[in-house]
């Protein structure tokens, strides 16, 4: 009997020891996301850490998923969202014991505005309500346009500048502005710039004095092919005996359900927004046309003269230089709609490209 006590009382004691003093083993595991902040505007970096997490055993494995398509493995770090939206992040956490668990957060970022300045030879950053986030000083003056380019995996601001006669286009890192190479303009008088995303990504850029639209290589900036008055003219009854490319204030690339998609033109001396529709060459014995099929729409007056035009959407939104804001025009009717931006800086806008 006394034995039988004895083996009681020790397997009481082990008993003990596992849940009182073995209580580790029975922690849960729990995935703990800390974040610097949670909305922001693009180009925007999150700083993320999930070294608050924790389990029964030391963590082996973190896993995040920003929602975007990146990844990481890293216990902490930051990730920069080049494009708006709604964004679920999520960690993963596995323990030694190989217990897992799973937290998310949402993170919000809105649209940007990018505006050049030809008298401050800047780049500035807004939000779509125009406080200003951010700008950067370049290296070449007189900047006319400005859009947005993916090159060689990079996501870089292209800048047409004048630079006194000595003609250039600048590629600038968004997030730090430092200047990652320049090229040539290919005329004299560089204007608007804008990027084309599908079918074949390239740069359409427009310039003043040779009154031409030119397709250029994103890269390098390298003439593909130029599409002067002449061009037009000779391909379009819409433009005969009117002013086209006399006053080039503005130049947008659309996306279309299918193909090339289009051309956005303003032409300033009549006020007339022209679509141009883009036919790539299908071998190597043919060119890219451009073509205009539909009747210009003419807009208000009120805005005139424009520096540039940005597409946020469906929503098109242009530079008014004289009142110093940016306005919101129906691409249909031509009519001011929505609320004006006011307060950016500098007094000569030249380059407007909206950041989503």
């Amino acid at each position: 009997m006394m034995r039988r006590a004895g083996s009681a009382v020790l397997v009481g004691m082990v008993l003990s020891l596992i849940f009182l003093g073995g209580c580790g083993w029975f922690v849960n595991t729990e995935a703990v996301i800390s974040l610097d902040d949670s909305s922001g505007t693009v180009p925007f970096t999150v700083a993320f850490d999930g070294t608050m997490s924790e389990g029964a055993g030391r963590l082996i494995f973190y896993h995040w998923a920003f929602g975007d398509g990146a990844e990481s493995s890293n216990a902490s770090g930051t990730h920069t969202y080049e494009r708006a939206g709604t964004f679920t992040i999520s960690l993963l956490v596995r323990d030694a014991h190989g217990e897992t668990d799973t937290a998310t957060a949402e993170i919000t970022v809105g649209p940007a505005l990018w505006i050049t300045d030809e008298n401050l030879d800047g780049v500035y950053r807004l939000s779509l309500e125009g406080d200003l986030l951010g700008s950067f000083k370049l290296s070449a003056t007189q900047p006319r346009g400005v859009t947005l380019a993916e090159v060689d995996q990079e996501t870089l601001l292209v800048i047409p500048c004048a630079n006194d006669g000595n003609q250039r286009i600048l590629y600038i890192d968004p997030v730090t502005g430092a200047e990652d190479r320049w090229e040539p303009a290919p005329a004299q008088s560089p204007r608007q710039v804008t990027y084309q995303k599908v079918g074949q990504p390239q740069l359409w850029h427009v310039d003043g004095l040779s009154r031409s639209i030119y397709r250029l290589n994103r890269g390098d900036a390298r003439i593909l092919d130029s599409f002067g008055q002449s061009y037009f003219k000779g391909t379009s009854p819409i433009v005969q005996n009117v002013a086209f490319l006399w006053v080039p204030q503005g130049l947008e690339w659309a996306e279309t359900s299918s193909g090339a998609g289009h051309l956005l033109y303003l032409e300033g001396e009549t006020h007339l927004l022209y679509r141009i529709e883009i036919t790539l060459a299908y071998d190597i014995l043919s060119t890219t046309q451009l073509s205009i099929e539909e009747e210009p729409v003419e807009i208000t007056s009120e805005i005139f003269p424009v520096a540039d035009i940005a597409l946020y959407g469906e929503r098109l939104f242009a530079i008014d230089v004289d009142r110093h804001r940016i306005v919101e025009i129906d691409p249909a009717t031509g009519e001011l709609v929505g609320t004006p931006i006011y307060g950016f800086p500098g007094s000569a806008p030249t380059g407007l490209e909206i950041q989503f």
